[in-house]
């Protein structure tokens, strides 16, 4: 008889070769998870803490874990989130006035890929200019040794006439 567990995800009962034993961040319980709700349980984490991150606060609200929701339904997915929200509020240095994904969008994303293009572009070229041989010519210089002879004329230091 194989001896089953329960999911902590998703309720469902599963052998035990099958769960992982997992405790998120600052938990210290583990719980046993499918393959499927460990993956998404990761995800939310590495995603509240990236959030955490940009907006500054210990803990993403209600209304953030909802827009998510709505975005991830419109086929957006955590990583190009989190880039948008960096790019809008660090490389853009829009103000941050509420805690909100609304500038996550299709706009906003195609800037990002168009950012993310420019900094390829130039980090090619980059790149390009260190793989290139600069060819180093060595040019002698003589130096002028020969001095200007001056010639004084007591005459004119005196006044004598």
């Amino acid at each position: 008889m194989v001896k089953t567990l329960t999911c902590y995800g998703c309720k469902e009962k599963f052998p035990r070769e099958e769960l992982v034993g997992y405790a998120g961040f600052n938990a210290q319980i583990p719980h046993n998870y499918c393959p499927n709700c460990l993956k998404e349980k990761q995800s939310r984490e590495k995603f509240s803490i990236e959030v955490c991150k940009i907006f500054g606060m210990k803990k993403p609200s209600a209304q953030i874990w909802t827009e998510r929701k709505r975005l991830i339904d419109a086929g957006y997915t955590d990583a190009t989130i989190i880039e948008c929200l960096d790019y809008v509020y660090n490389v853009k240095k829009i103000k941050k006035i509420k805690e909100t994904l609304y500038f996550v969008n299709a706009n906003t994303v195609e800037e990002l890929k168009k950012y993310k293009q420019q900094q390829e572009y130039k980090n090619q070229q980059m790149v390009n200019a260190i793989k290139t041989k600069m060819i180093e010519h060595v040019v002698t210089v003589k130096e002028n040794t020969s001095t200007v002879k001056k010639s004084w004329d007591p005459d004119y230091w005196l006044n004598i006439d």
